[in-house]
């Protein structure tokens, strides 16, 4: 029986189209049939290392075409591979290795200091891999590893089944240390097939890779690319300027861009951003983060030729629903339907579906979810509800039955006997011209048990007090969702998925108590 397994479309494009580009980065340009020549060097040099099926194979690398081979090779000999942020420090690199279990490391010679700091006190890694060059921990250099061996696709022990897994993508950023979910080669494969049939990832197109490809967004947009034989033009890092030159002089097609990376691009001046043809963009991918109206308008006049998506996701589940473009100037912060596969309901606190239009926590079940976390059976079981997954987040239903995401269940606010949700009152503040960014967390008071609290980020040439701020949201709010307290920033914690780090906010001002405020 024919089984879906990640490797096998990069070995049929060898095939398909040998002499297509496959991958283009930093001047260097793979064809598929180079790539998947290098995908099985790499394979042929695990084995050699001795890694066996089921054993983890980390990487912390900046975006390139190591982190695809990567990938791919894994999937071929049957390792698991567990992306790192290239944002941790020593400690939560560890974390991940010493959790996952993890034998051999692949990482960017740049993040050696941090490396330095816990390679004698790592549990499980044994081998070390540098990419670009040598560091004191490392003798082997990636390219100069895998050239040693041979372009043979490798031959392992055992069979592959597409229930073996895959991957685990560390996740939980937000709150705390990660947690790894599992996925199997099935899942992967569905999300990579899936997101090319809702974002019109399609042949003859081209792939740009602008974001953190650590992550499950940016690396489950761009791979479908490979699925379908298209090339993918990589950048290392995100810079908006850079991301205009890329799809200008690669004339790309689909994207995913995080709403702070689209802000990003619509915060350059007009002369600069208005001088690239953007033209041959036909799909922008929106997720991490809300897509505030503002941005989403910019995004829609910024891409003429564009479809724009704004879905909902997670490294847990893949893609659960998507909110297509020809809803967008319609709907406003909503994250439309059900993707192809997945179903979604909103229950209560007692797992009751609530009526329509009511707020609950989102549940998703379907094709693509993952096997649960890793070595963590207490968080595979808060999050599975039998067939249903909930990640905490809050929701409403509209009575066409479009999906709103109202906030996280862990962010919310209860103040005296009423629920606030903080993404409300950040739409609020977003409004006004002087803020650039906003959020809103719950701290202390003795008589209303919580209120809220804005942390706001101004842009550069504007000073506003934050009796302004509050005198803003008079009117427009009831007045227990009117914060309390303001606190200005130069910029908000986020994650390189554009997810605002509540924690880290909560951490430094949720134990103030206001109740000294009225």
């Amino acid at each position: 029986m024919k089984q879906m397994l990640v490797g096998d479309p990069i070995k049929l494009n060898s095939i398909r189209y040998p002499e297509k580009v496959a991958l283009s980065f930093k001047g260097k340009r793979f064809t598929y049939r180079q790539f998947n020549n290098r995908v099985n060097q790499l394979g042929n040099a695990l084995l050699d290392r001795g890694i066996q099926k089921g054993d983890k194979v980390a990487f912390m690398l900046f975006n390139g075409n190591e982190l695809f081979e990567i990938i791919v090779a894994c999937s071929k000999i049957g390792a698991m591979y567990v992306p790192i942020n290239s944002r941790f420090t020593a400690r939560e690199i560890k974390h991940v290795l010493d959790d996952s279990g993890a034998i051999l490391f692949m990482y960017d010679y740049r993040f050696g200091d941090e490396v330095s700091k816990i390679h004698q006190e790592l549990l499980t890694t044994k081998y070390f891999v540098t990419v670009g060059n040598q560091d004191r921990l490392s003798f082997t250099i990636y390219d100069e590893w895998i050239e040693r061996f041979p372009a043979s696709e490798p031959e392992i022990a055992e069979p592959l089944s597409e229930l073996d897994e895959l991957c685990l993508m560390y996740t939980g950023g937000t709150t705390g240390l990660p947690k790894g979910a599992i996925h199997t080669h099935r899942s992967l494969y569905l999300v990579l097939t899936h997101f090319s049939i809702e974002f019109s990832i399609s042949r003859n197109g081209k792939g740009l890779a602008a974001g953190p490809l650590f992550g499950a967004a940016a690396i489950s947009i761009a791979m479908p690319n490979l699925f379908v034989g298209n090339p993918i033009h990589i950048v290392e890092q995100f810079h908006p300027l850079e991301v205009l030159k890329a799809i200008d002089q690669e004339k790309t097609t689909t994207a995913f861009l995080a709403p702070p990376m689209l802000d990003a691009i619509f915060a350059l001046p007009d002369e600069i951003k208005n001088s690239f043809d953007v033209s041959s963009m036909k799909s922008v991918i929106s997720v991490g983060a809300p897509l505030l109206t503002r941005t989403k308008t910019k995004a829609l006049e910024f891409f003429p030729n564009a479809e724009l998506n704004e879905f909902y996701g997670a490294s847990e589940l893949g893609g659960a629903a998507n909110l297509h473009h020809e809803y967008m100037r319609k709907k406003d912060r909503c994250v439309g339907l059900p993707m192809l596969g997945m179903e979604l309901k909103i229950v209560d606190q007692d797992g009751n579906e609530v009526k329509q239009g009511e707020v609950g926590e989102i549940l998703v079940r379907g094709l693509t979810l993952c096997k649960g976390y890793y070595h963590n059976a207490q968080a595979t079981n808060e999050a599975f509800r039998g067939e249903w997954l909930g990640l905490g987040d809050m929701a409403r239903q509209d009575d066409e039955g479009f999906y709103y995401l109202v906030e996280r269940k862990q962010d919310m606010i209860i103040s005296g006997a009423f629920n606030v949700y903080p993404a409300e009152i950040e739409a609020v503040l977003h409004e006004h011209p002087s803020v650039r960014e906003a959020a809103v967390i719950g701290v202390p008071h003795d008589q209303w048990g919580e209120v809220p609290m804005a942390v706001i980020a101004l842009h550069d040439d504007q000073d506003v007090s934050e009796r302004e701020i509050i005198e803003y949201c008079t009117g427009k709010m009831a007045k227990y969702k009117i914060p309390h307290k303001v606190e200005f920033v130069k910029m908000l914690p986020r994650n390189l998925q554009g997810k605002v780090l509540t924690y880290t906010l909560k951490e430094k001002y949720g134990k103030v108590n206001q109740s000294n405020i009225n």
